[in-house]
Protein backbone atom coordinates (compact mmCIF):
# COMPACT_ATOMS: atom_id res chain seq x y z
CA UNK A 1 0.00 0.00 0.00
CA UNK A 2 1.67 3.43 -1.17
CA UNK A 3 -0.33 6.41 0.83
CA UNK A 4 1.23 10.23 0.42
CA UNK A 5 -1.69 12.35 2.29
CA UNK A 6 -5.00 11.44 1.42
CA UNK A 7 -3.97 9.45 -1.65
CA UNK A 8 -3.80 5.94 -0.85
CA UNK A 9 -2.77 3.30 -3.94
CA UNK A 10 -3.10 -0.66 -3.56
CA UNK A 11 -1.10 -2.26 -6.54
CA UNK A 12 -2.53 -5.56 -5.18
CA UNK A 13 -6.15 -4.64 -6.22
CA UNK A 14 -5.55 -1.88 -8.81
CA UNK A 15 -6.96 0.26 -7.16
CA UNK A 16 -6.45 4.24 -5.77
CA UNK A 17 -8.84 5.82 -3.75
CA UNK A 18 -8.22 9.94 -2.79
CA UNK A 19 -10.50 10.11 0.97
CA UNK A 20 -12.04 7.19 0.53
CA UNK A 21 -13.37 7.72 -2.87
CA UNK A 22 -12.39 5.94 -5.42
CA UNK A 23 -10.23 7.31 -8.42
CA UNK A 24 -10.55 6.34 -11.89
CA UNK A 25 -7.20 5.86 -13.74
CA UNK A 26 -6.08 4.28 -16.90
CA UNK A 27 -3.42 2.06 -16.58
CA UNK A 28 -1.05 4.45 -17.60
CA UNK A 29 -1.77 6.35 -15.21
CA UNK A 30 -2.14 4.67 -12.70
CA UNK A 31 1.37 3.15 -13.28
CA UNK A 32 2.53 7.41 -13.02
CA UNK A 33 0.97 7.92 -9.63
CA UNK A 34 2.07 4.23 -8.23
CA UNK A 35 5.76 5.88 -9.60
CA UNK A 36 5.26 8.89 -7.95
CA UNK A 37 3.74 7.36 -4.41
CA UNK A 38 6.98 5.41 -3.91
CA UNK A 39 8.94 8.61 -4.51
CA UNK A 40 7.25 11.44 -3.08
CA UNK A 41 9.12 14.37 -3.09
CA UNK A 42 11.50 13.82 -5.77
CA UNK A 43 11.98 15.71 -9.42
CA UNK A 44 12.02 13.38 -12.10
CA UNK A 45 12.72 14.07 -15.79
CA UNK A 46 10.34 12.98 -18.58
CA UNK A 47 13.15 10.36 -19.51
CA UNK A 48 13.00 8.82 -16.53
CA UNK A 49 9.55 8.92 -16.15
CA UNK A 50 9.66 7.21 -19.92
CA UNK A 51 11.83 4.44 -18.38
CA UNK A 52 10.36 3.27 -15.37
CA UNK A 53 6.77 3.59 -16.59
CA UNK A 54 6.50 2.59 -20.06
CA UNK A 55 9.72 0.64 -20.07
CA UNK A 56 13.12 0.73 -21.65
CA UNK A 57 12.16 -1.42 -24.34
CA UNK A 58 9.61 0.78 -26.17
CA UNK A 59 10.34 4.58 -27.96
CA UNK A 60 8.23 7.21 -27.39
CA UNK A 61 8.40 11.00 -27.48
CA UNK A 62 8.85 12.53 -24.43
CA UNK A 63 5.77 14.78 -24.76
CA UNK A 64 4.26 12.03 -24.42
CA UNK A 65 4.57 11.75 -20.62
CA UNK A 66 3.02 15.30 -21.17
CA UNK A 67 -0.10 13.97 -22.10
CA UNK A 68 -0.30 11.37 -19.10
CA UNK A 69 0.60 13.90 -16.70
CA UNK A 70 -1.97 16.13 -17.67
CA UNK A 71 -4.95 12.94 -17.79
CA UNK A 72 -3.50 12.35 -14.08
CA UNK A 73 -4.51 15.96 -13.22
CA UNK A 74 -8.03 15.54 -14.57
CA UNK A 75 -8.68 12.67 -12.75
CA UNK A 76 -7.49 14.06 -9.40
CA UNK A 77 -8.94 17.21 -10.25
CA UNK A 78 -12.47 16.17 -8.33
CA UNK A 79 -11.23 15.26 -5.48
CA UNK A 80 -8.75 18.49 -5.16
CA UNK A 81 -5.78 17.05 -5.47
CA UNK A 82 -4.47 17.58 -9.12
CA UNK A 83 -1.85 20.55 -7.36
CA UNK A 84 0.31 17.61 -5.73
CA UNK A 85 1.33 16.79 -9.14
CA UNK A 86 4.04 19.46 -9.70
CA UNK A 87 5.53 20.64 -12.88
CA UNK A 88 9.11 21.60 -12.17
CA UNK A 89 10.58 23.92 -14.86
CA UNK A 90 12.95 22.88 -17.22
CA UNK A 91 13.77 19.63 -15.29
CA UNK A 92 10.26 17.25 -15.39
CA UNK A 93 7.78 16.46 -12.84
CA UNK A 94 7.34 15.68 -8.60
CA UNK A 95 4.68 14.70 -6.43
CA UNK A 96 4.38 17.11 -3.69
CA UNK A 97 3.13 15.87 -0.09
CA UNK A 98 0.36 18.25 1.06
CA UNK A 99 2.20 20.33 4.27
Amino acid sequence: MLEVGPMRLDPATHRATIAGKTVDLGPTEFRLLRFFLARPERVHTRAQLLDQVWGDQVYIEERTVDVHIRRLRLALEPHGCEAMIETVRGTGYRLAAPR
